[in-house]
């Protein structure tokens, strides 16, 4: 049997006709399904806790959504043997797009059906488990914009849901006071003076596909971290900024890459933290990598 978690509200416009659309391919050739319409973490996961009292009977768990439907799906994942399949339907689909995931609902349903999986690491941000990005700073604050901005539901109905992270990310450059801290790398101490963010990759992109941590792969069992620093304003808005937002890794000053496999973050002040593009904590944060803590499904 699989679980099929499916939300409705994670962005995509087209995501309830692709679910009919996945839906009818499993029932016409007769495959075992369990399906939840749900956008509440808490609903998901008593979704999952039920169902997954006899692991031996899931052959997969799917998502039909986006990066947060995925992390709220995780947790219970991580660590065992049933594998997550993902059919993209975010403002962001980060992780779709890491692994070049499919977004046709007949190759996906194929392709699960195959069964093909890798097995990927997963960080653990304060004890929760993510897939993609943690940031703290500039970019939680961006995330934060767009949960709650109006225009995130119209650019999201127009199919075009990244452009809500270019304006909130705009608006937020503005008004953003940087920190002072310490970034702690498996014991090396690198003090933060006038920062602006770091964010900590098992994948390179969050955002909608801003290309943070061009470094990070989901199999090799490291950490990858940009932190931005010691950069003025308009440095960062007029010439970090458009770099990032055409997919390029930014290497100009104030832009530092750095590699571990264990990380603390402590601030003059709590800076909000998002994971897989959702705000779960805030700093001081310890960020460790979870090897090989996932099968994901090659849809």
């Amino acid at each position: 049997m699989y679980l099929f978690i499916v939300n409705l509200q994670s962005g995509n416009k087209n995501t309830l006709k692709n679910w009919a659309a996945i839906e009818k391919l499993l029932i016409d050739q007769h495959i075992s399904f369990k399906k939840i319409m749900s956008h509440s973490q808490v609903k998901t996961e008593k979704f999952m806790s039920k169902h997954l009292l006899n692991p031996s009977d899931i052959k997969a768990v799917a998502v039909i959504g986006g990066d947060g439907t995925i992390n709220s799906v995780i947790q219970q994942l991580a660590a065992t043997t049933i594998p997550l399949a993902v059919f993209p339907a975010g403002s962001g689909n980060d992780t779709a797009r890491m692994f070049q995931l499919t977004d046709n609902p007949k190759e996906f349903v194929l392709k699960m059906l195959a069964g093909k999986t890798t097995l990927i690491d997963l960080l653990n941000v304060n004890g929760r488990f993510g897939i993609t990005v943690a940031g703290a700073g500039l970019d939680s604050i961006i995330g934060n914009q767009v949960n709650q901005s109006f225009y995130k539901s119209i650019f999201n109905k127009l199919g075009i849901g990244s452009f809500s992270y270019i304006i909130a990310a705009v608006i937020t450059l503005l008004t953003f006071k940087p920190f002072n801290g310490k970034l702690t790398i498996d014991g090396k101490v690198f003090p933060l003076t006038n920062a602006w963010l770091i964010a900590c990759g098992n994948t390179a992109y969050y955002g909608g596909g801003l290309n943070i941590c061009p470094h990070a792969l989901p199999s090799d069992g490291i950490l990858n971290i940009t932190h931005l620093h010691n950069a003025n304003r308009l440095n960062v808005l007029f010439r970090l900024f458009p770099h990032l937002l055409r997919g390029s890794p930014v290497t100009r000053e104030g832009v530092f890459y750095n590699a571990g496999k264990e990380i603390t973050l402590e601030t003059n002040r709590p800076i909000p933290a998002i994971v897989d593009g959702e705000i779960t904590t805030s700093t001081p944060l310890h960020i460790t990598i979870r090897e090989k803590a996932l099968l994901l499904l090659l849809t």
